[in-house]
């Protein structure tokens, strides 16, 4: 395997090389819907994020033991606190805390920003498509709030699939951030129940929805997915279909911990950080079975324990391995000819 460096257009500062936890104080919580609550941390020396990235959040246990999750930030970057919107799973380790227990004032540890991948770039000046699916409208939120605060003209139309008005989250703000001519547009579509008197869509995001939403191939928009695995799958295929180049979609997908489900090597971003003191998911992997050539965060991923796993989008070669386990990482690059790092 070899190893490139290159120097690419100047761009946003990228974040710092070591990703350390910081502890964060919960200064405020809003309910959302009945399962989904925003929470509000002060974060002391915060280095700032880029919207749509994410933080890693661990939990300790008085015996010691400690589980991690991923969670979307939600806030803008101009905004002076981390705002994360949680979704409560019945099942889950982490989020029944965060959306039951963790009172105003209580501390918990977390670590990021993570990820270049799933990212809002202001030099944008095509159209965006937002795409979002229950809770992963909150990334999309947060290039949406960027967008209010600076106050861009990038005409933006976001897509959001939900089950009923009652788990529709931001709807209020999104609503009013629609009103302003700003070139927003928001689209809803309800896969259950939809409100009295509606007109709009009501079912799954399907092929057809897209050719009436999705913005013309003619002007090169650029498509942000994110959501349940199917979800994402579905309306990437959908854009393809339509013509939409694969370099024009980013896809960001979510399971429970416990699922074999097929993430975007986004999900891995946080442990690559780590490994090679940088941000990773923009570095460019060669596949060693096929040539195809990919950036880190565009690959299939699937986080089995004890590590994660990402493979060829071409022809499932699996591409690198990585495995933590007691304070150490391994990471396996045998399906990698080259990997380019752009500084």
């Amino acid at each position: 395997m070899t190893v490139t460096t290159a120097s690419p257009p100047a761009s946003p500062p990228p974040p710092p090389a070591r990703l350390d936890w910081r502890r964060a104080t919960l200064v405020a919580r809003v309910v959302e819907t009945p399962r989904v609550t925003s929470l509000f941390f002060e974060v002391p020396d915060w280095p700032g994020h880029r919207a749509g990235q994410h933080v890693d959040v661990r939990l300790t246990a008085e015996d010691g033991y400690q589980v991690e999750r991923s969670y979307s930030i939600a806030s803008a970057p101009e905004e002076a606190r981390v705002t994360l919107t949680v979704e409560r799973l019945d099942d889950g380790e982490v989020s029944p805390y965060l959306t039951d227990e963790l009172r105003v004032g209580e501390p918990l540890e977390l670590r990021g920003p993570i990820g270049g991948y799933f990212v809002w770039d202001d030099a944008l000046r095509e159209p965006a498509l937002l795409v979002g699916g229950g809770s992963g409208v909150v990334p999309l939120m947060a290039m949406i709030r960027h967008r209010a605060a600076r106050g861009l003209m990038v005409p933006t139309r976001l897509l959001y699939s939900v089950r009923s008005p009652e788990d529709a989250i931001y709807h209020a703000e999104l609503e009013r951030l629609a009103a302003a001519t700003t070139g927003l547009e928001v689209v809803y579509t309800y896969t259950r129940s939809a409100p009295d008197g509606w007109t709009g869509y009501h079912r799954r995001l399907d092929a057809a929805m897209l050719t009436e939403v999705c913005w013309p191939v003619a002007r090169a928009p650029l498509a942000f997915i994110c959501g349940p695995t199917r979800f994402v799958e579905t309306a990437a295929d959908g854009l393809r279909g339509l013509g939409y180049a694969a370099a024009r979609i980013k896809t960001e997908r979510f399971g429970a911990a416990d699922e074999e489900a097929t993430l975007d090597g986004n999900a891995a971003a946080g442990a690559l950080h780590t490994v090679f003191g940088r941000e990773m998911t923009l570095a460019v992997a060669t596949c060693d079975a096929c040539g195809a050539a990919d950036d880190i965060g565009g690959l299939v991923a699937y986080m089995r324990a004890p590590g994660t796993v990402l493979r060829c989008r071409s022809c499932a070669n699996v591409l690198l391995r990585v495995v933590h386990g007691r304070g150490r990482y391994w990471i396996d690059l045998r399906g990698v000819r080259s990997l380019r790092i752009d500084d």
